[in-house]
C-alpha cells in the first residue's frame, strides 16, 4: 500500500475525510504555543548572554497572522494544508528576519540574534506539520515548504541570526566540511549497499545463515564512539607495518580461493571471507572517498598503507565504522523483501521453466526491490547523522562545527554544523521515499 493511500471504503473515507486530523492538530498546538514563547535572544557577542524578544514586544499584528495560519492548519487537509504550512513558514522566517533587522540596528557589528525557544518549536511544529500534510495529501501537498523556505534564503531573511553570521566567518571551511560530510556518508552507503546485499540475500536463503542477521543486529548495539576507538590501533598497526601491494596480493588470492573453498567447506570460506572483507572496505572505502570527496586520491605502492589514505585517524576507521552501522537496515530489508515475494509469483516463474538464477532477478529481486529501497534510506539517514561523530577521529565532517562551538560555547557554531546534518537527513529520506514510491507504482504494488 502506497503511503498517504486510504485503505478504508469510499463510505469511511467520507466520513473519516471530515474529521480533524490529530497529527495536524499536535503541529498546530505546538505552533500556537510557539508564538507566545521568546523568539529570539540578542547578543552583544557570540557567547555572551543576551535579552530575551517575543514577536510580541515587536509588532502585535504580524504574529495574529501566524496565529491563523496555525488555526487553519489544523483544520485543513490535503493539498490545501500543505500550501498552509507553506505561509506559515514564510510568515515565520520574515518574523525572525523582521525582529532580527530591528533590533540589530543599533548594535555593533559583533552583535547578533540567537534563535530562541519559540523559534525552535516553530520548527518542530513544521516538522509534524509535514507528516501531516504527507499522509493526507502525498508528497504533492509538500511543495509550497520547500519554495517557501528557497524564497526566504532568497530575500536574506535569515542573514542576520547567529548560524548564519557564523556561516558568513567560515564559508569556505564550511563548503569543504560540508562537501567531506557528503563524500563519507555517500561512500558509507554505497559499501553498505555492496556488502549488505549479498548477506540479506544469503540470509533470506536460509541454509545455516541466519547468524547474519544477529551479527549486523550485534554492530547497531556497539556505541558509535566505541567502535570508533576499536578502530583506531587496529588500522594504525595495520598502516605502518603492511605495504599496499601486499593487501592487493592478499585480496586477489583469497576471492579466487573463496570459491574452491566454499565447495570444501563453508565454515573455512566463511573465516576467511570475514578479513578479506573488512580489508576491502578498509581499502575501497578510502579510495571511493578520495574520489568523492575534498581531500585527493592516492595510491602509493611499495609504501605503507598510510601513504594511502589508511591510517589510524581520519577517514578509513570512520568509514568502516559507518558501514558496519550501516549494514543493518540494508540486510534487514533485503531479507524481508526476498522473504515477503509471494509464493504464486515464484510458482508461476518456475512454471514458465526458469532456472533459480532467472527466477532470482527476474522475480524476486524486482518485487523486493521497493523495500531494499526503503533500506537504503534508512541506513542513508542513519548515516549522515552519525557522520557528524567522525569529527571526534580526525575524519572532518560538519561535526568539526559542532565540536568548535561546543569548545568555544557559542551555540551559534553548533547550529551551523547541526542545521545541515538535519537539512541533509531529510533531504535523503525524501529522495529515496519518491524513488521508492516510483517503483512500487511501476511494479503496481498497492
Amino acid at each position: 500500500m502506497l503511503p498517504g493511500s486510504n485503505p478504508l471504503p469510499a463510505a469511511q473515507q467520507g466520513r473519516s475525510g471530515r474529521s480533524l486530523e490529530p497529527i495536524a492538530l499536535l503541529a498546530a498546538g505546538l505552533g500556537l504555543v510557539a508564538v507566545g514563547l521568546p523568539w529570539l535572544e540578542i547578543k552583544p557577542n557570540r557567547i555572551a548572554g543576551g535579552i530575551l524578544r517575543t514577536l510580541w514586544e515587536w509588532n502585535s499584528l504580524w504574529p495574529c497572522a501566524l496565529v491563523l495560519l496555525w488555526g487553519l492548519v489544523g483544520w485543513a487537509r490535503g493539498h490545501l494544508q500543505g500550501l498552509l504550512l507553506g505561509l506559515a513558514v514564510l510568515a515565520w522566517g520574515l518574523l525572525a528576519g523582521g525582529m532580527a533587522q530591528h533590533y540589530l540596528q543599533a548594535q555593533p557589528d559583533s552583535a547578533r540574534a540567537s534563535p530562541a525557544a519559540g523559534f525552535w518549536l516553530t520548527i518542530l511544529a513544521f516538522y509534524v506539520g509535514y507528516f501531516a500534510a504527507y499522509r493526507r495529501g502525498g508528497l504533492l501537498s509538500l511543495a509550497p515548504l520547500p519554495l517557501a523556505l528557497g524564497l526566504l534564503v532568497g530575500l536574506g531573511a535569515f542573514d542576520r541570526l547567529g548560524p548564519l553570521v557564523e556561516l558568513a566567518s567560515w564559508r569556505e571551511e564550511f563548503t569543504e566540511e560540508l562537501w567531506r560530510h557528503l563524500a563519507l556518508a555517500a561512500t558509507a552507503v554505497i559499501l553498505s549497499v555492496a556488502v549488505g546485499v549479498p548477506l540479506g540475500v544469503l540470509a533470506a536463503r536460509g541454509g545455516g545463515f541466519g547468524w547474519v542477521l544477529s551479527l549486523v543486529g550485534f554492530l547497531q548495539t556497539i556505541p558509535s564512539l566505541a567502535l570508533f576507538g576499536l578502530m583506531l590501533p587496529l588500522l594504525a598497526a595495520l598502516s605502518q607495518s603492511v605495504r599496499l601491494e601486499t593487501v592487493l596480493a592478499l585480496l586477489l588470492i583469497g576471492f579466487l580461493a573463496l570459491r574452491w573453498l566454499w565447495a570444501m567447506s563453508r565454515g573455512l570460506a566463511l573465516a576467511l571471507a570475514l578479513p578479506l572483507t573488512l580489508l576491502a572496505l578498509i581499502l575501497g572505502g578510502v579510495w571511493l572517498y578520495g574520489l568523492l570527496g575534498p581531500d585527493g586520491l592516492h595510491v602509493v605502492l611499495n609504501a605503507p598503507l598510510a601513504e594511502s589514505g589508511v591510517r589510524g585517524i581520519g577517514a578509513a576507521p570512520a568509514l568502516l565504522a559507518l558501514t558496519l552501522y550501516a549494514l543493518l537496515p540494508v540486510v534487514l530489508n533485503v531479507h524481508t523483501g526476498l522473504r515477503g515475494v509471494p509464493g504464486p509469483a515464484k510458482d508461476a516463474g518456475r512454471g514458465m521453466g526458469m532456472s533459480p538464477a532467472q527466477l532470482f532477478w527476474r522475480v524476486e529481486f524486482p518485487l523486493a526491490l521497493p523495500l531494499i529501497v526503503e533500506g537504503i534510506r534508512g541506513a542513508a539517514v542513519l548515516t549522515i547523522g552519525i557522520t557528524t561523530v567522525a569529527a571526534l577521529i580526525g575524519a572532518g565532517g560538519l561535526g568539526f562545527f559542532v565540536l568548535r562551538g561546543v569548545e568555544s560555547g557559542s551555540n551559534d557554531m553548533v547550529l551551523l554544523g547541526a542545521l545541515p546534518v538535519i537539512g541533509l537527513a531529510l533531504g535523503a529520506d525524501t529522495l529515496l521515499r519518491l524513488a521508492g514510491l516510483g517503483l512500487r507504482r511501476r511494479l503496481g504494488i498497492l
